[in-house]
């Protein structure tokens, strides 16, 4: 389809940048505009990974505006987010400014998602973020190991009701599973009910 990559370039830059300037003057009212631009983003990243290589696009915009998507209120559109974000971090290895934004604005997504796992989100969303940390581990295991550990440090981060170990188990069982997904949802979820005092209480048995 190369003949026919020009306009779909243009029209790919277009919306973005449409978009973009949407999320400058508060993007809060447009849930359904954000859900849908970051399924355009993803399906993009699936079936033509090379519109990200693109000298106009402004891949730290874009993905700092998701960063920032994972915070709304609407269910669909941190889903759609999420999504955007598990087909963005396995390319860091191959477009240079996908790896490159990764690097330097890694931490915020890091830092938003723990946000999210320590209450800030829904729990029927927990698995969602649970498939950001598994795609960081698999695609970015050295930058999430220095992250999570940095992260975590501050007292009441994500939670006031963790104790110091209880982080570390947490960090430590996220860096050693970068196999099974369903494990780290299993982890996720455990971690999120002790963020919110919930562990070992009735709300866990239909969990």
């Amino acid at each position: 389809m190369p003949a026919h990559f020009p306009p779909i370039e243009a029209l790919f830059l277009l919306v973005t940048s449409v978009t973009l300037s949407l999320f400058q003057q508060g993007p809060r009212d447009h849930p359904d505009i954000v859900d849908s631009f970051m399924q355009l983003l993803a399906q993009a990243l699936k079936r033509k990974p090379d519109l990200f290589q693109c000298e106009r696009l402004d891949v730290k915009a874009v993905f700092q505006c998701a960063v920032l998507a994972l915070k709304f209120p609407e269910a669909p559109t941190v889903k759609a987010s999420c999504g955007f974000f598990t087909e963005l971090l396995p390319r860091c290895g191959e477009i240079e400014s996908v790896g490159k934004v990764v690097q330097e604005d890694g931490r915020m997504l890091l830092i938003a998602v723990l946000e999210a796992i320590g209450g800030q989100a829904s729990r029927s969303l927990m698995d969602c973020f649970a498939d950001i940390l598994f795609a960081l581990n698999k695609h970015c295991f050295s930058l999430l190991s220095m992250w999570i550990k940095e992260a975590l440090q501050p007292p009441g981060f994500p939670s006031a009701r963790l104790s110091p170990e209880q982080k570390d188990t947490f960090s430590q069982q996220i860096l050693r599973e970068r196999v099974n997904k369903r494990r780290v949802k299993e982890m996720v979820k455990e971690f999120t009910l002790l963020c919110r005092g919930l562990h070992g209480t009735d709300y866990t048995a239909d969990y």
